[in-house]
């Protein structure tokens, strides 16, 4: 099976927040979004374009850096989790197969920290730098669940 991805290239922070407001409109509960991308890319701006789109305010979403996990209420439940500080982590560890495979929205930042991220069905957003303010924003699906939503977005904003 092949990885279905669509590339957007992002001229501002805000344009980041509403692609990912965007992306949070075709959201049920149960989505795994997998973010990576190099330090201050802009991870953290999209899970607040999230958290829009999911009914939330922006200011409540703060880099969970030091908390690791942070859980909203919106449209869905938001679980933000940033692996940053951590080297290398299992599900198991912190809880967080809970939040992974619940029926909220799990956005997990440094992703790739996960030991067992390869086997997961997900819908990886990769974040790189394209410039000063710009950013070029790759969505990934792994799984014919992601794919749909690949389809769904492409269809949609595209």
């Amino acid at each position: 099976m092949t990885n279905p991805s669509v590339i957007i290239e992002s001229r501002s922070s805000r344009d980041t927040r509403m692609w990912a407001r965007r992306l949070a409109t075709l959201l049920t509960g149960g989505e795994l979004i997998a973010l990576t991308g190099d330090l201050g890319a802009g991870k953290t701006c999209f899970v607040k374009g999230l958290a829009r789109g999911l009914d939330l305010s922006e200011d409540q979403i703060l880099s969970p850096t030091f908390t690791m996990i942070q859980e909203h209420r919106g449209r869905l439940p938001l679980f933000h989790i940033d692996l940053y500080r951590l080297e290398r982590v299992a599900l198991d560890d912190l809880g967080l197969r809970e939040y992974l495979f619940s029926d909220g929205v799990a956005a997990v930042e440094w992703f790739e920290r996960l030991r067992e991220a390869p086997d997961l069905d997900r819908l990886s957003i990769t974040i790189a730098f394209a410039g000063a303010t710009s950013r070029r924003i790759e969505f990934t699906a792994a799984g014919d669940r992601y794919a749909s939503v690949i389809e769904e977005f492409t269809r949609r904003f595209l």
